[in-house]
């Protein structure tokens, strides 16, 4: 599938070549769709091909019951769109189905909302916000968050951090915390002892290996195998695993009235350390995805490191985001100029030197697609439009009919080798950002997960 842009100061489309090329992205979306309905040929065709594998074996990449690659997440791709289409109720409860019958088979100890019975809780959602139905299902999965936090809140401890999965948005609380706020009249007090967590980690900082460092700071790496590059632990400023992710849910509870003592003090204290550590080279702003303690100590001023792609995950548009609702909740302008500063970097940097190499909403094509759409919600520039057509025309010339999903994702050192049909790496999420481009508005909320919304 090819896509022709008449040409705009900016590269984007003409008003004529922006409605065609949002019909051919919601073309797109809708055959992706199309090839997820089957929940058991969708399973089965989840996979590492040999070609693409690191130890050249077929990989099948299927889990069940998650948001990455298992049946929450594509149950997310048919209820979150913001199009009509054929049968999507139908075709999302069917992974719901599965996903309940797996949820039952488990013991399901507490792990975030990308994993377990919190993936299938925020697809139950979604599956009730678009049906009405689903009411029982939805109080049982509110009892079990509640329980998780009951249970499984974490202590804040005199020192660092064991691990940022105690309160990153993937395994943690702020993940756990952006379900409750959805759910608010019914788990008030678990989202506030959630906030109240959160706020707390925001506030000082404690003392490791003779330093201080923020109270953020944790002894874990950021992924399994760098643990020898960072002895010392790590500070992460990212939305999926840092500092920028329970920012986002202390300004998004802020901004619909839901408040904790020391709140607003949180807010302004991971606002500010970001803020602190906005870099800037030829090309404008951005921010380290991570802090070893030599970093830290050296400050903004003795960091070498260049910009890594943009992506929902590390850096910027997420950090951007993250500080753009910060900005909005506390009337901040200073912050929502960082969030524009980091978008004039990529207006100012052509596309062929991001370095993105997926497709995807975690780091990919789809994710930049979508969050540059949610940044410019409340900038309203139209070269970020412009600069959006660019991307999602990249989506949609890459394309390709032979491929089960029509597209490929990189989960190894292969660039777009593996078949995902999930949420945050496949598929289903590719189809929702390109649903909500050719809505041309806002989505129906199928980004909470994300903490965009």
């Amino acid at each position: 599938m090819s896509v022709t842009e008449p040409s705009s100061p900016f590269g984007g489309a003409d008003p004529a070549g922006r409605a065609a090329l949002r019909e051919r992205a919601g073309a797109v979306a809708d055959e992706v769709l199309d090839r997820l309905a089957d929940p058991a040929a969708t399973a089965a065709a989840t996979r590492i091909p040999a070609e693409a594998s690191d130890d050249g074996r077929d990989e099948p990449m299927w889990a069940e019951l998650t948001l990455g690659s298992g049946s929450p997440g594509v149950a997310i791709g048919f209820s979150g769109q913001a199009r009509p289409g054929t049968d999507r109720a139908g075709r999302a409860h069917r992974y719901l189905a599965a996903a309940t019958r797996a949820a039952a088979d488990g013991d399901n100890p507490p792990c975030g909302i990308f994993k377990g019975p919190g993936a299938l809780a925020f697809a139950v959602l979604f599956a009730h916000r678009a049906t009405g139905g689903y009411v029982s299902a939805l109080k049982r999965l509110d009892e079990h968050q509640r329980q998780v936090v009951r249970t499984a809140l974490p202590e804040v401890p005199d020192g660092p951090l064991p691990t940022i999965g105690h309160y990153e948005v993937v395994r943690g609380m702020t993940g756990v915390g952006r379900y409750l706020l959805a759910r608010a009249e019914d788990c008030a007090a678990e989202l506030e002892a959630v906030l109240a967590y959160l706020t707390e980690l925001a506030r000082g900082d404690v003392e490791h290996r003779g330093r201080r460092v923020p109270r953020w700071w944790s002894l874990d790496a950021p992924r399994v195998g760098q643990e020898a590059e960072l002895p010392d632990g790590h500070l992460n400023l990212g939305l999926s695993h840092g500092v920028a992710g329970p920012l986002a849910l202390l300004s998004l509870a802020w901004r619909e009235g839901v408040r904790v003592p020391g709140q607003r003090e949180a807010i302004e204290s991971a606002a500010s350390l970001l803020a602190r550590w906005a870099l800037r080279d030829e090309h404008g702003v951005f921010w380290p995805g991570y802090l070893g303690l030599a970093e830290w100590l050296a400050g903004p001023e003795g960091h070498r490191a260049t910009a890594g792609w943009p992506s929902w995950c590390y850096g910027a548009p997420g950090v951007s985001r993250a500080l753009q609702l910060a900005g909005l909740a506390l009337g901040r302008e200073e912050w929502t100029a960082l969030a524009e500063a980091s978008v004039e970097r990529l207006l100012a940097l052509p596309m062929e030197r991001w370095g993105v190499n997926d497709h995807a909403l975690c780091h990919g094509w789809a994710g930049v697609l979508h969050l540059l759409g949610r940044v410019n919600e409340d900038l309203g520039d139209e070269r970020v439009e412009a600069l959006r057509d660019r991307v999602a025309a990249r989506l949609v010339d890459a394309f390709d009919p032979d491929l089960p999903f029509g597209y490929r994702f990189t989960m190894t050192r292969v660039p777009f080798g593996t078949d995902m049909s999930g949420y945050l790496d496949g598929a289903a999420g590719l189809a929702l950002a390109l649903d909500a481009y050719a809505a041309g508005g806002a989505p129906s909320g199928w980004d909470m997960p994300l903490l965009l919304s």
